[in-house]
Formats: C-alpha cells, structure tokens, sequence
C-alpha cells in the first residue's frame, strides 16, 4: 500500500523551539576573539623585540664591564709596581741618609792610603745599641804598618776615638779591628758638610 509523501508530513506535529534566537549583540565575540588574537600578536611580538633590545643592551654592559674590569686589573697591577718602585726608592733613601754620617770616615780612610798599599777589606757597622760607636775592621796589604797608624790619625781628626783595637798578620795582610767611638755622643751627628768643613780648616 502506498501512502502519500504529503500525507506523512500531516502525522508531523508542530513544536516550540527550545531556546529563544541568540541577540544581535552575540554576533559581535567573534569579532572581539578575533581582535583579541590581533592584539597578542601585536603585544608579543613587540615583547619579543623589546626581549632582544635588552638582551642585547645587557650583552654591551657586560663587554663594558669586563673592559672595564681589565682597565682596574692593569691600573691595580700599574699600581703596585710604583709602589714597589716607591718601597725600593725610598730604601735606598733611608741607607743614603743612613750612611752619609759614615762617608766622611770612609773617604778619610781610603784617602789616608800612601802609594804601594791596598785595601784588601774594609768593613764598618753601627751598633744597634749604640748608634755613636762603630766597629772597624781593615785590612791592608802594605810593606809595614805604619799605614795603619797613619789612617787612624786621620780617623782621630773626625772626632773619632778607637776602643779595644786589635792587630794581626794574616796572610802577609795587616788585619785590624777596633771599636771606634764617637767623641761627642750627646750631640748630634754632624752632617757630611760639616765634616768637611771641621777637616779644612787647620
């Protein structure tokens, strides 16, 4: 038995639709979606820019500051090898100043010699405890020792006196050893200068 189409479509009966039609004003989150996904690519790719002018800014901060660093170790490194040049120089300073009450003595004793002596050695200490005496060792290789006599006199006229000398032969070498004793060791020590001046005159 054959049945109309239009016939079945009589059985259908009408229904109510479940939700009501989606406002007008739905339409637009598709638009503000895609808006949305415009705006954070936009964002990240100027974060991404703004990320990799950084890097790059802290990258040159960090060369500058291992140049710089290099400059400090250089300068540090300069520095301590003027201030050894300063220990080293003002060293020799203090022994100048310090020996230059000896060099009238010592050039008074290298003067003293006559023709056909030698000085083979000659050695003078200051006493750590007494800084006004000093001890003396010579030795002279000469034909008698009248040399020796000759060269204290000389040391008596710079106010010099000598204490506990010994004389020896050594070696076909006059060897001889005292303790000289400054003659005023209340004052003080005179300068060079003055020395010189005391050995002038007559």
């Amino acid at each position: 038995m054959l049945i109309n189409a239009r016939n079945i479509d009589d059985f259908k009966t009408e229904r109510k639709d479940l939700l009501p039609a989606l406002p007008v004003t739905y339409r637009l989150v598709p638009i503000l979606f895609y808006l949305s996904l415009a705006f954070l690519a936009v964002v990240g790719s100027t974060a991404m820019w703004h990320a990799r002018v950084a890097l790059q800014r802290y990258q040159n901060v960090v060369q500058a500051t291992s140049a710089l660093q290099g400059k400090i170790d250089a300068t540090k490194a300069a520095r301590s090898e003027l201030e050894k040049a300063i220990r080293e120089a003002t060293d020799l300073e203090n022994w100048v100043l310090g020996s230059m009450p000896l060099q009238p003595l010592i050039v008074e004793i290298v003067r003293s010699m006559d023709e056909g002596t030698t000085i083979v050695d000659l050695g003078i200490e200051r006493d750590p405890e007494t800084p006004s005496q000093l001890r003396l060792s010579l030795t002279l290789n000469s034909d008698s020792d009248k040399q020796i006599e000759e060269t204290m006199q000389k040391v008596r006229l710079l106010d010099y006196r000598e204490f506990s000398p010994t004389q020896s032969m050594v070696n076909g070498n006059y060897e001889y050893r005292a303790s000289l004793l400054w003659r005023k060791p209340s004052g003080p020590m005179p300068s060079p200068q003055d020395r010189a001046k005391e050995i002038v005159q007559p």
